[in-house]
């Protein structure tokens, strides 16, 4: 597998995160790894933007989303005709990919190009498990993101469930 991760970041909030978190944001944004958007709130009007021209540019069959407060972007893109499917965050919906992932890390299958921003939020996820041995991604005792990691198991999730595209038709996550 390899994966192609992004991320935004309010522009005036990058400096002031770049000090609570101990990460360069602000390096990140110059260096293209993430990419701001205008002002101190996320503007979900440009990460919509963004994601129908990855959809173009790259087939996007599905975009997984948290169902938890994300019905106005949901809504937008597809609106944009794009396929959202949301995706639970507990362990029913995230134990499986969960396992995939790790399987997928530790046989060194799965590369993504060294992105900074995706090692580091991979460096502060820890697993939950529950007393039937399922897992999920946790931030443990970390305060830091994992944003990027959670994405990363949704993606997993939608493509272990996706039917396949006839043979000459190519596959994007």
């Amino acid at each position: 597998f390899d994966v192609l991760p992004f991320f935004w970041v309010p522009e005036q909030n990058a400096a002031e995160r770049t000090l609570r978190d101990k990460v360069d944001y602000v390096g990140w944004i110059r260096d293209g790894y993430i990419q701001a958007t205008d002002g101190n709130v996320t503007d979900y009007d440009v990460i919509r933007r963004d994601i129908v021209e990855l959809a173009k540019k790259y087939n996007i069959r599905q975009i997984g989303i948290d169902r938890w407060n994300a019905t106005q972007l949901a809504t937008q893109l597809q609106g944009e005709g794009l396929d959202v499917v949301g995706f639970g965050q507990g362990y029913g919906s995230m134990s499986s990919p969960s396992k995939h992932l790790e399987q997928l890390v530790l046989s060194e299958k799965l590369r993504h190009g060294g992105h900074p921003v995706l090692s580091w939020m991979a460096a502060n996820v820890a697993t939950q498990s529950d007393h039937q041995g399922n897992i999920k991604p946790s931030k443990g005792k970390s305060t830091e993101r994992i944003d990027g990691i959670v994405s990363l198991v949704m993606g997993l999730g939608l493509h272990a469930t996706a039917t396949a595209p006839p043979p000459e038709q190519s596959w994007d996550i």
